[in-house]
């Protein structure tokens, strides 16, 4: 008798597991932990109308006679309807869209902007108009300029 009632406890155990799981992560999963705990849950009762069928059921055919073999599948009736709901419910857990990503939370600061923008060049200082004389302005340029060593230019060429 053990051995028929072993899967079916190890499986109303892996359901409760998996109840307490999706409901600790809920606040990261949104709607889809909901979907997943209903599901589970239904499997849930499912399993322990199973269990307890298989239990009383020789006892209540003893008690009751054969009127009671025109309930029974009534009840394994109910009991399908419970994990037929239960896994349709589980696959949209799976499918279901899931929420944005959360707020950082109250004491979390924010790194610097500068470290998440992408390099920009200075915007060019206004200067000196050139006039109708073509080629090169002496003076300093806008923008970047590669960093001069001290004393000038030493490359010795």
């Amino acid at each position: 008798m053990l051995t028929n009632l072993l899967p079916t406890l190890l499986t109303a155990l892996l359901l409760v597991v998996g109840v307490v799981m999706i409901g600790m992560n809920r606040r990261h999963v949104g709607r889809a932990a909901v979907l997943g705990m209903s599901g589970c849950g239904l499997l849930l009762i499912g399993t322990l109308i199973n269990l307890v069928l298989s239990l009383l059921t020789q006892m209540l055919i003893e008690s009751y006679g054969s009127s009671m073999m025109a309930v029974l599948p009534f009840a394994y009736l109910i009991s399908s309807l419970f994990h037929l709901v239960g896994i349709g419910l589980l696959i949209w857990a799976v499918v279901a869209r899931r929420n944005a990503p959360q707020q950082p939370p109250a004491g979390w600061q924010q790194p610097p902007q500068q470290y998440h923008q992408p390099y920009q060049q200075p915007a060019p200082q206004p200067g000196p108009q050139a006039g109708p004389q073509a080629g090169p302005q002496p003076g300093p340029q806008a923008g970047w300029q590669p960093p001069q060593p001290p004393g000038g230019d030493q490359s010795g060429y």
